[in-house]
């Protein structure tokens, strides 16, 4: 099997590196435009417009602006690249069904594993970017940030890089739990970016983030807990890295596994204390 090393693509680009005879990595590299938002900016999409009046009229509501000072928008920028690759990369591990790799003409093939990474780029214009992101200050914090994917753009908040708790009652067995979930909301939008959706089915009701703990802790739920699943993009990636005679080779299989230990994100407000009879003699 041949390895194309570098692979340019509409919504990232991506790279195939050897690591040693028994391990690659595979980097998803995007290139991100990040806009500054003031109250006097000026933009339209289908689902929120600015006229330059200090107000972002979006389909749930409209919401005044503040403006970015220097020193915000730098830390945003910063901490935005920060913030999605400390969560996103190197988080999962593709294991391949069989062995596939040749280092050289005189080994034998090996299984080589593949670590999935990801790279962020901060360009200065939208058409030098894989992704566009408006981001805004409103005054009021219940703005619906999201992404469009087919468009390759979205929207942010400037309060979208710190975590937030979510409350929702959720059934756990037979009874129902005031359970909070906390997720950190440029994560969950940046998993649309990479063609994930709801763990629930597409859409935005309630239900579509989740109804069991499971899916509600998920980070396509309401919660940060990643999955197996979260490697699809990798997976789906690394077929137009590996070819054989030119195709992909059908016969190997790559499935994903999270590489790292995650904290438990949620929190259970009914829970109480196991209680241990007293017990008579």
């Amino acid at each position: 099997m041949n390895i194309h090393l570098f692979i340019k693509g509409r919504k990232w680009d991506s790279c195939l590196l050897p690591i040693d005879e028994n391990a690659h990595e595979l980097i998803l590299q995007f290139r991100i435009h990040l806009v500054r938002i003031e109250p006097g900016s000026r933009f339209y999409t289908s689902e929120t417009q600015a006229y330059g009046d200090g107000i972002v009229h979006d389909l749930y509501g409209n919401y005044r602006l503040n403006s970015w000072t220097d020193l915000e928008w730098e830390t945003y920028k910063r901490d935005f690249v920060n913030v999605v690759r400390r969560h996103w990369s190197d988080r999962f591990i593709l294991d391949p069904n069989k062995p596939w790799y040749r280092p050289r003409a005189a080994i034998a093939i090996t299984p080589a594993n593949i670590v999935c990474s990801l790279s962020i780029q901060l360009v200065e214009t939208a058409a030098q970017a894989h992704q566009t992101y408006r981001i805004i200050h409103p005054r009021k914090t219940d703005f619906r940030s999201y992404v469009d994917e087919n468009n390759r753009s979205g929207i942010f908040t400037h309060l979208d890089l710190e975590s937030h708790w979510n409350d929702r009652d959720t059934k756990i067995g037979r009874l129902k739990h005031s359970l909070s979930f906390l997720q950190t909301t440029v994560n969950h939008e940046f998993g649309h970016t990479l063609g994930l959706g709801h763990v629930n089915g597409a859409g935005n009701n309630d239900s579509n983030y989740g109804l069991t703990l499971e899916q509600r802790e998920n980070q396509m739920g309401m919660g940060g807990f990643l999955t197996a699943s979260h490697a699809k993009p990798w997976i789906s990636r690394l077929k137009s890295h590996l070819v054989n005679q030119n195709h992909y080779d059908t016969t190997v299989h790559f499935k994903g596994r999270v590489a790292t230990m995650q904290l438990i994100e949620y929190w259970d407000n009914d829970w109480q204390p196991p209680t241990t009879a007293n017990k008579t003699t």
